[in-house]
This record gives C-alpha cells, sequence and structure tokens, in this order.
C-alpha cells in the first residue's frame, strides 16, 4: 500500500509576551570610588569586562576635535611596563581581546577572555587604563594613519551629510564636532594626551561593568585598581543648540556623484527622556526596518532607492531624529518630497492599529536577542549608568513598548518631529539637485570642505506647479538601477537595511554603546 503523508499542521500560537528579566546586577564601590557592577553567567567560561569613563569628545579643547579618541586609541599601544607588541602579546598569549575606543560622552576600554585567565587579564585591562605609555614613535604612527583616514573620509558621502548635519543641528554645543581636524592632527602632542588622561581618566569618573563568571565586585581583582586615584572632575556647561524656527536646506557639491545622500532631521529627546520608547514605536512605523513606511514606499512602490529608514538616536544629552536615503541624482527632488509626505503625515494622524501592533512585536520579540551573550548584557548594564535609567528598566521594557497607544505615538511624534522645522542635507552634484531644493526651503551649498560656495532663495511651489506635478507622469527609472529589479534587489536591500538603521556614517545608535564594538563616529 502506498505511504500516505499526513496533513501539514499549523504552529500552535505564541502565547502572551511577557518582560524578560535581567540577571540581578550587583553594584559595589571601591574604596578608591570606582563603582563595579558585576553580573553572573556561566552559560559559557568566557568573560567581558568593560570599563567606561564619564567622559568623552564632549570635553575636548576647541582646537583640539577628537583628543579623547585619540587617547582612547593610544591607550592600546603599550604601557609604561609592555610596549604596544608585548602587550599584543600578552593579550594573545591568554586568549584573549582588548578593545578601546570613543564616542561623545564616554572613552571605554574592554577585554574578553576566558574565565580561567580572568585575574591575568583584568591586571593587563588595569595596567593599560592606568599607566599608559603615550609612546611618541605610536603617536606619531597614529597621525599618520589618522591623516589618511580623514582623506577618505573626505571623499565619503555618508561622512559628509554627517558633518554638516551634526554641525549645524548642535551649533556651539560638543556634539556638533564628528571627527578631527588635519590642524588639529599636526598639532597634537603627547602632553596634550596625559593632561587629558590626568583629568578624566580618573576611578572617580568611571565604573566598570563585568559580566561572567566573575566574583562580586570582582572581589579580591579590585587590587589592580587600587593604586588608582582621582576625583570626577567638575563638569563643564554646556551650550545650547540652536533653535530652529524654519526649514533650512544644505547641499554639499559633489561633482562626480551618480547619487545622493539625503538626510533629514531635527532634534528630539535625550535618551533618558520619558517619551524616548513611545517616540522609538512611532518611528518603528515609519522608517525603523525594511517592512516600514518609508522603505515600502520609497522603495517598493516609488523605485527610489534600495532603502529608506529613519531613526531617534541615543545620547546624554538632546539626540536627532533622522530620517535618510541614497537616491539616484535626477530623482533627488521627488525622494525629499516623499520623505516630507511621510513626515508630514506622521505628526498629523495616529498608526493604525496593525501599524503599531507590527511595530511593537518587532521591537518586543527582537529584545531577547539583546541579553543572551554576556556582550550583549555588559552593553545593557552600561546603558544603565551611562544615561541614569533605572536598575529594573531593562526588566519592563517589553511591557513598555506594547503599552504604547496610537494615540500616544502620534502624541510624541508631535512633540519632537518637526518637518517644518527641519533640516535637509543633501551630498550630490550640486548643479543638478540644488535648483529643484529650493522649495523646500533657502538652499546653502558648501563644497566638500564645508565652505559656502553659493546661497539659493526660497522659491515655495505655488498652487498651479503644485496641480501640475500631480498630473505629471512619475519618471520611470532605468531597469538597471531599479530596485526590485532582478537578483541583485535583495542582496542590496540586506546591505542597506544593516547600514541604514544606525545612527552613523557607521552606527546605530546602540552598536556605539557596545563593548568592543566600535565607536559610534
Amino acid at each position: 500500500p502506498e505511504e500516505t503523508t499526513p496533513p501539514k499542521q499549523q504552529p500552535p500560537p505564541s502565547g502572551p509576551v511577557r518582560d524578560v528579566r535581567m540577571p540581578p546586577v550587583h553594584r559595589a564601590t571601591l574604596p578608591n570610588g570606582l563603582e563595579v557592577n558585576t553580573v553572573r553567567w556561566d552559560v559559557l567560561p568566557i568573560a567581558y569586562v568593560h570599563l567606561v569613563v564619564r567622559s568623552g569628545s564632549e570635553t575636548d579643547p576647541a582646537d583640539l576635535p577628537s583628543l579623547a579618541d585619540l587617547v582612547a586609541k593610544m591607550l592600546t599601544e603599550g604601557t609604561r611596563k609592555r610596549d604596544a607588541a608585548k602587550l599584543a602579546e600578552a593579550i594573545e598569549f591568554y586568549g584573549a581581546d582588548l578593545w578601546a575606543g570613543a564616542d561623545e560622552e564616554n572613552l571605554w576600554v574592554t577585554v574578553r577572555t576566558p574565565s580561567e585567565h580572568l585575574e591575568q587579564v583584568v591586571a593587563l585591562l588595569a595596567e593599560v587604563v592606568t599607566r599608559p605609555a603615550f609612546a611618541k614613535k605610536e603617536l606619531d604612527k597614529l597621525r599618520k594613519r589618522e591623516l589618511d583616514r580623514l582623506e577618505l573620509q573626505r571623499n565619503n558621502p555618508r561622512f559628509l551629510a554627517r558633518r554638516e548635519l551634526y554641525g549645524r543641528l548642535y551649533g556651539e554645543h560638543p556634539y556638533a564636532r564628528i571627527d578631527t581636524t588635519k590642524a588639529a592632527l599636526r598639532k597634537v602632542r603627547r602632553s596634550d594626551l596625559v593632561r587629558w588622561h590626568r583629568r578624566y581618566v580618573v576611578p572617580g569618573n568611571a565604573f566598570v561593568v563585568a559580566v561572567g563568571d566573575v566574583p562580586p565586585g570582582l572581589g579580591d581583582l579590585g587590587k589592580y585598581f587600587s593604586r588608582w586615584r582621582g576625583k570626577a572632575p567638575r563638569a563643564a556647561e554646556r551650550p545650547t543648540p540652536p533653535e530652529r524656527t524654519a526649514r533650512e536646506v544644505v547641499v554639499v557639491d559633489r561633482p562626480e556623484s551618480a547619487q545622493s545622500v539625503v538626510a533629514i532631521a531635527n532634534l528630539a529627546v535625550p535618551r533618558a527622556h520619558a517619551d524616548w520608547i513611545p517616540l522609538t514605536v512611532a518611528n518603528q512605523v515609519l522608517g525603523g526596518s525594511a517592512s516600514a513606511r518609508l522603505f515600502m514606499d520609497l522603495r517598493e512602490r516609488r523605485s527610489l532607492t534600495y532603502g529608506a529608514y529613519s531613526y531617534v538616536a541615543e545620547r546624554v544629552d538632546v539626540a536627532p531624529f533622522v530620517a535618510s536615503a541614497s537616491v539616484r541624482t535626477e530623482v533627488t527632488a521627488q525622494a525629499v518630497e516623499a520623505f516630507f509626505e511621510h513626515l508630514e503625515r506622521f505628526v498629523r494622524e495616529p498608526p493604525s492599529e496593525e501599524e503599531l501592533r507590527a511595530a511593537e512585536r518587532y521591537l518586543s520579540d527582537s529584545f531577547p536577542l539583546r541579553i543572551e551573550t554576556p556582550r550583549h548584557l555588559a552593553s545593557l548594564v552600561a546603558d544603565l549608568r551611562i544615561f541614569g535609567l533605572p536598575d529594573d528598566y531593562w526588566d519592563h521594557y517589553r511591557s513598555a513598548i506594547l503599552k504604547v497607544s496610537a494615540e500616544e505615538a502620534l502624541r510624541t511624534a508631535r512633540a519632537h518631529v518637526h518637518p517644518d522645522r527641519a533640516l535637509v542635507v543633501v551630498v550630490g552634484r550640486a548643479a543638478d539637485v540644488a535648483p529643484p531644493l529650493r522649495r523646500w526651503g533657502p538652499v546653502t551649498i558648501v563644497d566638500l570642505d564645508g565652505k559656502v560656495v553659493e546661497r539659493l532663495s526660497f522659491q515655495p511651489v505655488d498652487a498651479e506647479d503644485a496641480e501640475d506635478a500631480e498630473d505629471a507622469e512619475p519618471n520611470e527609472p532605468a531597469s538597471s538601477a531599479r530596485p526590485g529589479a532582478g537578483a541583485q534587489s535583495s542582496a542590496s536591500s540586506a546591505a542597506t537595511a544593516t547600514a541604514g538603521t544606525s545612527d552613523d556614517a557607521s552606527a546605530t545608535s546602540q552598536e556605539g554603546r557596545s563593548p568592543g564594538g566600535g565607536s559610534r563616529r
């Protein structure tokens, strides 16, 4: 007799979403003032120790931007006891890894080590943080690497967009400076690094997060930091970012560009603001993923780009909301128009019930993936301390997401997203893209170094022109460049999805906080 295949059964429906409890965090303070947070995690014989200094590029002198970043990079280039080669050899001998970096608000040094070598590697971490050599020959090597990197960045359209975006949004606020300069690199001396390190890299201005098979409060391992001394420096007052009262367009002229990078932004909220979660839910509907409104319209329906996204950045001080995409030169104005159609709808009407539930489930269901490794746990605990969040914040994070209503999403969108006062930055061929952009505000054209080349006055579209534009047939993109045409589409979409959700020409927001994950720059 012939065998019959049993009918396929549908999986049972998933149960109700539950909050995911973080493992207990043991919090202690060493006699020298260093705060230590330890999380017991013995699933694998691996430990992460993440040391964070609560000062970053916001403390840089005006004439030495990114000094904190240079200090961070030099920490891994040798100590008073071991040069760079011997330090790398010692780390490798224990099967460990060492990273260091800095962002706007913090400098961090992280080690990952097999649990059996935890003590030896913590001793190396303390040596790196408290006794750096800042050797002149290593500084000269770093200076050359950084000058070469800056030259490459000058031709990176995403970097150019971010430079103009942050510079104009923040004005005199330290967040406006996103990188160093050639003049600063040529000027910086070893004494500058030593002075910054002596003032800011002190136990009263730092904390440690250790996750893995680690004793509470680091136990006897705290002895390796016992000779470290120093109180937190007095916090400097930050200038207030400029208040925007009208829309503004900036075009970075890059004549050789075949496409334009478009970014539309305004300052929104600090990470610790009560509206951050509902605004993040609302943003998920707008542009948080490849199933959100921006992607589905600009890519799937209009074929203007391989990906369009938006995000709410994470900062101690006020952070930006940004919507962005890379589009072909000839459809730049169409893409900007599409962005504003969605932004105006975003602040005019609440999301549908279906959109809201999909956004909440995406954010809620992806959260458990963020606590499955010691590295992720260390990052989340560090966020509690960096942003001043309650100790039980992550325990209730999923339920807080699921409680957001459509009315609350609309309220926070209206409060913190301002299409009528947005900054529009476009990097591309100014001769082609700048004139049509005058309909959204006065246009300032700058060169690759940010120097003003030309200013164009605001030229709003009158009602008759708008009707003509609506009646016109949309331009059909060439098949070779049209998203969705051919096998290239899915791979490009995946790549864009990864890049487009980050807060950087680089990062999203969270990876900049992740131990060993690099800076948000």
